[in-house]
């Protein structure tokens, strides 16, 4: 008889794809089992299963509504209070955190500081998502300047018909992963401050958690 090659079809799971080609997995496919391949701008790629799925999700997680974020309680009230004698430049923040396991989709942040009748604190509130210059742990202001007080109510709106009220607001509904944050701040402008009360309040819902 003649010589007989011994071909190795063994299917073997990978741990890690990072030393391999697409044009590897091609050629031995036998042993890699499956993995999607694509043609992206003339060359071969692996799929990005965070954009081929995870992204895609996300659409989904805002057709569930599984609770209210009404302005009021602990997921959508913040108050904010001054002290009296507060130095000049010192910030008073409250932050709400989305809690574990939760996604969140707000239509609207609102800041109020009707309390304040002479100008001594601005107002502004920050987002971990937002990039800070500063490395913020907060993550960055929403607003480039902070506003002025009296302030009430500051209405900073997330949807598709937002802008038609006010071109500053946005198209799309912010999106809040578990634990994300959101900090209402007063920083108080004069020598000596006066007791100054101010909050932020959040409006929206609670998605379906689709995409850690």
């Amino acid at each position: 008889m003649g010589r007989q090659n011994i071909i190795d079809k063994a299917i073997r799971p990978l741990t890690t794809i990072t030393q391999i080609t697409p044009a590897g997995v091609i050629e031995n496919v036998a042993r890699a089992g499956v993995i999607p391949v694509g043609n992206y701008k003339g060359v071969p790629a692996f799929w990005d299963l965070d954009k081929a799925v995870n992204q895609p999700l996300v659409w989904a997680e805002q057709q569930h509504i599984l609770g209210n974020i009404d302005g009021a309680g602990v997921n959508g009230l913040a108050t904010i209070t001054v002290p009296a004698a507060a130095a000049v430049g010192a910030i008073t923040s409250v932050t709400i955190t989305v809690p574990a396991g939760q996604v969140w989709f707000l239509n609207a942040v609102v800041g109020t500081c009707l309390a304040d009748g002479t100008g001594t604190v601005v107002y502004n509130w920050r987002c971990s998502l937002f990039a800070d210059a500063l490395a913020n742990p907060l993550g960055g202001v929403y607003h480039t300047a902070n506003l002025a007080t009296p302030l009430g109510p500051q209405n900073d709106e997330f949807s598709a018909i937002a802008v038609v009220f006010n071109i500053a607001n946005k198209p799309t509904l912010l999106r809040l992963p578990a634990g994300a944050t959101l900090t209402g701040q007063l920083t108080n402008t004069v020598a000596v401050a006066t007791g100054v009360v101010g909050t932020m309040q959040l409006y929206g819902y609670i998605g379906k958690t689709l995409v850690a």
